[in-house]
């Protein structure tokens, strides 16, 4: 990228994009929240609300520092127009040969742990994964949703995976209410006119998650379930004889699927149609992979895979294009295969982003300035396809393309100053920085 700096094209050009994510903030609320997301790019970090003040905000702005956190805990600000703004962003990045192609939802949740016990909703979590040595940690559950849209890469297509909101769990909604909200929004900002799959693990499908897809008729739900989830045959034919018709068949198990190897992988698959307790009376496809060593994993699918308009052609799914172009059947696999996306999202913003690094103690602060962090994480996976001028950014990781859009930054904040001091007195000791006017904010 050419930086001309008597012009600030990359400040212009990110207030222009961040000004889409806010729209129905005030003025003020507005240039708090860009002040907080470009302290993030010239620092390459996010430390604390009082660091980011110390060295950026306190020289570039004329607000004080406890306005910063009167925006993020007291202020009128709506985070679930921000998730919407951010999936029309997502959405407009498809190109239009592409747009047969299904979007991609996924939801799961993370744990943060914090210390002490001053922070709200502040709960004794189990942690399956025992980050800590422990089964138990003391912090904060968040719920999560990723969209992944298509967008064409050379004579392949690719899917870029963004988060769009988290959501903080208390004891006063379940996440499965939580995450059936989440995808709510996402399907009535996304309409009826796409094919949408929502792909989650083996805790989510039960409750508000297996009324979504009778809720939206072009939502297909591709799950991961409980090896011991329990398959009935499809009824038998009616005999025609009295007495009322059975409901569905013999009980099955996951050694009654013929799986056939997969060309490329160490794993065998199989599916048929089935009847399951957790759909009722709904006739569902249910998928089983085996490995070498004889383990089994069962997934569910509720729509028919020929009826999916997936190119398994895709440059980021890797083998998982072969459970596809082995069976048309095992589609759904190769789709699912985009779900594990959310879970590099988690590590990067753990690792990178300071995920759980707040230190709010209020649910509303802690959230917002979260989802802040996520809006900026995002796009910096989405900005070189909405706007040519960050093309050269298309191949780089969200960490690498904060860091050279935040050298940038520095070098248009630097020429502007300069330019400014010139004009200035002589003694350094009567200048003073200018406040939002070299920013290019409104």
């Amino acid at each position: 990228m050419k930086a001309l700096y008597t012009q600030k094209p990359v400040m212009r050009k990110l207030t222009e994009a961040f000004s889409a994510i806010f729209p129905e903030e005030t003025n003020p609320t507005k240039q708090h929240l860009f002040h907080l997301l470009l302290s993030v790019l010239t620092l390459n970090g996010f430390q604390s609300v009082q660091f980011q003040f110390d060295h950026f905000m306190k020289i570039s702005s004329n607000f004080k520092l406890k306005s910063y956190y009167y925006t993020l805990n007291e202020s009128k600000i709506d985070i679930d127009s921000w998730m919407c703004a951010l999936i029309r962003t997502a959405l407009s990045v498809i190109p239009e040969k592409d747009s047969s192609q299904p979007i991609i939802l996924s939801i799961d949740d993370t744990m943060i742990e914090k210390s002490g016990k001053k922070f709200e909703h502040c709960e004794i979590l189990f942690d399956h994964a025992a980050h800590n040595g422990s089964l138990y940690l003391n912090g904060h559950c968040f719920v999560s949703l990723m969209v992944s849209v298509p967008v064409q890469d050379g004579d392949k297509i690719r899917y870029l995976s963004v988060p769009v909101g988290y959501r903080m769990w208390t004891k006063e909604k379940s996440k499965l209410a939580i995450a059936a909200e989440l995808v709510q929004k996402a399907m009535e900002e996304i309409g009826s006119g796409r094919q949408v799959c929502l792909c989650c693990d083996s805790w989510y499908p039960k409750g508000e998650i297996l009324n979504l897809p009778e809720q939206f008729a072009n939502l297909t739900l591709i799950c991961n379930v409980r090896h011991d989830t329990v398959l009935y045959d499809l009824p038998p034919a009616s005999t025609h004889h009295r007495g009322r018709p059975r409901i569905r068949g013999e009980k099955i198990s996951l050694a009654d699927f013929a799986c056939k190897p997969i060309k490329g992988t160490d794993f065998y698959a199989g599916s048929r149609m089935v009847i399951t307790n957790l759909f009722g009376k709904r006739r569902i496809y249910a998928i089983v992979t085996q490995s070498k060593t004889g383990s089994r994993r069962l997934f569910l699918c509720t729509k028919p895979p020929e009826s999916l308009s997936f190119n398994p052609n895709c440059s980021n799914i890797g083998k998982q294009q072969n459970y596809a172009q082995t069976d048309s059947a095992l589609l759904p696999l190769t789709i699912y295969a985009l779900r594990w996306h959310i879970e590099i999202a988690y590590y990067e913003q753990k690792k990178f982003w300071s995920l759980g690094k707040y230190m709010l103690r209020s649910k509303t602060g802690i959230e917002r300035l979260t989802n802040l962090l996520t809006i900026l994480y995002a796009f910096m996976t989405l900005l070189p396809y909405c706007d040519s001028f960050f093309a050269d950014l298309s191949d780089k990781s969200p960490q690498e393309s904060r860091f050279l859009l935040g050298l940038q930054l520095l070098s248009e904040i630097f020429f502007a100053i300069f330019d400014d001091f010139r004009k200035c007195n002589k003694n350094m000791d009567q200048y003073t920085f200018p406040a939002v006017s070299y920013l290019g904010f409104l």
